[in-house]
């Protein structure tokens, strides 16, 4: 709620803000390093910055409110992009709370979060920060370590910890001993409180409220509403890249059971929040893979029952005939594969392999058939076996995949790198020699001096045996530049579009090429090439972009993008920081 204050001014009040912050905290300055086109995959609709925050913060806002305690969200890195000569600590210091709260967000926010909640510390030095989630877990004992945090929340579920932290403050208490899964720091000393709330049901139980987003529009016909359902944690499968694998849970989490659901009527009750703007609405189902024939044909009755525009599904396996009949009934439904490979053997080792691309192409007609309107085939660059040739053995396959379907747009093959990090915490990450990998950037602190490398091949934290870092950005642009191509000659993308992609590659690669060329020789980038850094991170930073729909999208209308700050205060801030 809004609090004015003697002074005149007006601030932001709350129990707690949940506080997103930009990839590289300090990005608006940096002419030292590169935020290069496809550096952040260009997968989703989001820049380098990465400004999409966790949408288990919705989980917390909502199970605290019921709590009659009052949670915000403040988007800082959606706030800067969209209005770059805001001023960040003037914002921090309108923001009126006695508990703040951070995220790493799967560690590309392991830079500007630390870095953001130091900023914060020395705005109100009385205020405790906290960090949550699965990278924080990982790294609890090395977090815990940096001044700017006061307390770390381990697990996959942090909502009774928080809810019982926040209410505890509230009362003037910051004894925290008889709250799980807490690190904390009592008069410098570091108390750990145990790890023991694991819930092996009702994942994330509260039911997250979307109605703030039914009349906002959004910012361009290119942007459409979109919300994101997110109905388990952990995974009933084991891909050895991923840190939220049964691997990573079993490890990191210490629980046998690694697939933790949520209550399928809080899902769809989800689903209700929007209203008549469901029409309106597409919808991400994230982690539907994991989900069972019953669960997943309740909440394809749902969407039917409520008219959503569009759902675009995660599947792991060929989704089974009576599935796809009920997703061509329920709305414009897009599937989303993601063999990794074409290769067999590849596939397989990334923990796919369920199916090869001949049954994929027999499969595709009957998706089709059914009434789906589109199936989106995504490849990944870093896998074991993988090296340059089989990238461009894959691209080559992509050609034969559109042309066996004539150009046809809903069958959409694409491909990008495993950016900026293998996920801390999974089997590759964990046993990197066993599968082919090395592991440059182990600790936190690695990782966060990676994030502001110049070079965006030096960030990452790994490479395989059959790929350097270097490499893989190489094969990375050629094989999405020959993508790109291929989908021009068939009319799947307009040829300005085309050219426009492989414009801004070249210019980006020769860029990087420009400051390889002068670290190497001096050590340093001379003046005259960090105004050319600048200029085209100023440029790149201007929109988003992803690959499905590769125009450039004015900020705003995104489900992430800020709804607190009101526009008033955006204007003083603006005014305050130019």
């Amino acid at each position: 709620m809004l609090v004015n204050k003697s002074s005149g001014s007006i601030n932001l009040a709350a129990d707690l803000f949940l506080v997103h912050a930009p990839s590289v905290y300090d990005f608006r300055e940096r002419d030292d390093m590169l935020f290069a086109y496809l550096s952040d995959s260009d997968s989703v609709n989001v820049t380098s910055i990465y400004e999409m925050y966790p949408i288990g913060w919705f989980s917390i806002r909502q199970h605290l409110r019921e709590y009659d305690l009052d949670v915000e969200i403040v988007n800082v890195a959606s706030l800067m992009l969209m209005h770059p000569e805001i001023d960040v600590e003037g914002l921090l210091s309108r923001l009126d709370a006695d508990v703040f709260g951070f995220d790493l967000h799967w560690m590309p926010q392991c830079h500007g979060s630390i870095e953001l909640a130091a900023a914060l510390k020395r705005i109100k030095p009385d205020a405790l920060t906290i960090f949550g989630g699965i990278s924080a877990t990982v790294y609890a004992e090395e977090l815990i370590g940096y001044p700017s945090v006061d307390v770390v929340v381990q697990g996959y579920d942090t909502l009774d910890p928080v809810r019982q932290l926040v209410a505890a403050v509230k009362k003037g208490v910051r004894d925290f001993r008889g709250i799980p899964n807490l690190l904390y720091k009592d008069r410098g000393e570091v108390v750990r409180t145990g790890f023991s709330h694991k819930p092996a049901e009702n994942y994330n139980d509260a039911t997250n409220d979307w109605s703030f987003y039914k009349e906002g529009r959004p910012s361009a016909p290119s942007v459409t509403k979109l919300i994101m359902t997110l109905p388990n944690t952990g995974c009933a499968h084991d891909c050895g890249w991923c840190g939220g694998s049964r691997f990573a849970y079993q490890n990191v989490m210490e629980v046998k059971r690694t697939l933790i659901q949520k209550d399928n009527s809080r899902i769809i009750d989800e689903l209700r929040t929007m209203g008549e703007a469901a029409r309106q609405t597409s919808i991400y189902a994230l982690q539907c893979y994991s989900e069972g024939r019953t669960r997943m044909h309740e909440y394809l009755d749902a969407v039917e029952e409520l008219g959503y525009k569009s759902v675009y599904f995660e599947q792991f396996n060929l989704t089974p005939a009576d599935t796809l009949a009920k997703m061509g009934r329920a709305t414009n439904s897009y599937i989303m594969l993601s063999p990794e490979s074409h290769d067999p053997r590849i596939s397989k080792a990334a923990g796919r392999g369920t199916y090869d691309m001949a049954q994929m192409e027999e499969w595709i007609p009957r998706a089709l058939d059914s009434g789906v309107r589109g199936i989106m085939v995504w490849f990944f660059i870093g896998m074991p076996y993988q090296d340059r040739q089989s990238v461009l053995d894959t691209i080559e396959y992509c050609r034969r995949l559109i042309k066996r379907f004539d150009g046809d747009p809903a069958v959409i093959p694409l491909v990008c790198p495993m950016v900026p990090f293998l996920d801390p915490g999974s089997r590759f990450f964990e046993q990197p020699e066993r599968h082919g990998y090395r592991i440059f950037h182990r600790t936190l602190a690695d990782h966060r001096a990676a994030m502001v490398e110049p070079l965006w091949h030096r960030r990452l934290n790994y490479e395989t045996e059959w790929l350097s870092r270097r490499e893989l950005q190489d094969v990375s642009y050629e094989a999405i530049s020959r993508l790109v191509e291929i989908k021009g000659e068939y009319g799947m993308l307009p040829t300005s579009i085309c050219e426009s992609i492989l414009v801004t590659i070249a210019q980006t690669q020769e860029l990087l090429g420009e400051m390889e060329s002068a670290l190497e020789m001096d050590g340093k980038l001379p003046a005259d090439l960090r105004s050319e850094i600048a200029a085209y991170n100023r440029r790149i930073l201007a929109y988003s972009s992803d690959q499905i729909i590769p125009v450039p999208r004015p900020f705003g209308g995104r489900w992430f993008d800020d709804n607190t700050v009101p526009q008033h205060l955006v204007d003083e801030l603006t005014r305050l920081g130019s």
